[in-house]
């Protein structure tokens, strides 16, 4: 697998950050004389914001979905100067096109709980391969994305429905050759069982967390350990597991010249992109993953499964 920087595997970053330098650099087409003339000058929010990928959708990162199976779409929106957070509404409508076809229709709550910025997220089915469309309308304008769906076995990383891989991941006993274990700033709880352990047990549901949290440059992948903490640490009926992306993120691999190795549990999903959440049965069977960010409430309902 060849070696990615942190900026292609925060999906969450280069999608929000990307849409947003684009959109200051354009401008908006209804900004005034005044404001042209004035380059310090706030154009006015667009009418109707803009739907920004928070998920590895096959243009800003790699597609990870797969047709046949569960996914989701999570999605920031930007109102042309910048990310919505306070001015974020409490709801969206929300619907997945694949051409003509309504695949599904929801209204899409905000999504806040124990993150800095708010987000809107939709579960559905992708019956085939192909290019699909998310279409949000305020107003009865709309603004649209599209997304890819591949063929099963057209991508590596895990999907709803396969089983855990028998292969080990750092623990306080072995090390495996990564330093630091943890990069949290003040280590999490969950490096004490392997991968493989946990999956030859099968004595109880995995919560599998792959994500660098010290690293993290965003204001949307930052908090994920922190709440996989505040919601798993006093529970002694599952195996939570926290691996890290990098064998040595001090080798930065954001610099011209920087080559991180990657740990083998990235390797072998080929992961383009962190941080992912994946929830599986006691049997190792994957019942849901959620990729990029996600808040307390959608933590929780991922667990409410196993």
């Amino acid at each position: 697998m060849t070696n990615l920087d942190r900026r292609t595997f925060l999906i969450g970053a280069a999608g929000v950050a990307g849409a947003s330098t684009l959109l200051v650099a354009c401008g908006d087409d209804t900004s005034t004389t005044d404001n042209a003339l004035d380059p310090t000058a706030t154009p006015p929010p667009l009418a109707t914001p803009l739907l920004v990928p928070a998920f590895p959708d096959g243009g800003r990162a790699p597609s990870a979905m797969v047709h046949s199976v569960e996914h989701r779409v999570a999605y920031v929106l930007h109102d042309g100067n910048d990310v919505m957070r306070a001015s974020a509404p409490e709801s969206i409508e929300l619907e997945v096109r694949l051409g003509d076809q309504l695949l599904t229709s929801e209204t899409a709550m905000r999504r806040d709980t124990g993150v800095p910025t708010p987000y809107f997220s939709l579960f559905f089915t992708p019956p085939e391969a192909g290019v699909y469309t998310s279409v949000m309308t305020k107003d009865g304008e709309t603004s649209t994305h599209e997304f890819v769906v591949l063929e099963p076995g057209g991508t590596s990383v895990p999907q709803p429905g396969d089983r855990l891989p028998n292969i080990a991941t750092p623990t306080t006993d072995d090390l495996m050759g990564v330093d630091p274990l943890c990069t949290r700033l003040e280590p999490c709880p969950f490096h004490a069982t392997s991968l493989d352990t946990a999956v030859a047990a099968g004595d109880k549901p995995i919560v599998l967390s792959i994500a660098t949290p010290g690293f993290c440059q965003t204001a949307l992948c930052g908090p994920v350990i922190d709440l996989l903490i505040e919601q798993t640490e006093t529970r002694s009926d599952l195996h939570v597991i926290h691996a890290e992306v990098f064998v040595d993120p001090h080798n930065d691999p954001g610099t011209s010249n920087g080559t991180a190795e990657q740990t083998a549990i990235v390797n072998e999903f080929q992961l383009p992109f962190e941080p992912v959440l994946i929830v599986a049965k006691a049997d190792g069977t994957i019942v849901r993953r959620l990729d990029a960010v996600y808040d307390g409430s959608e933590l929780a309902e991922a667990l409410a499964l196993i």
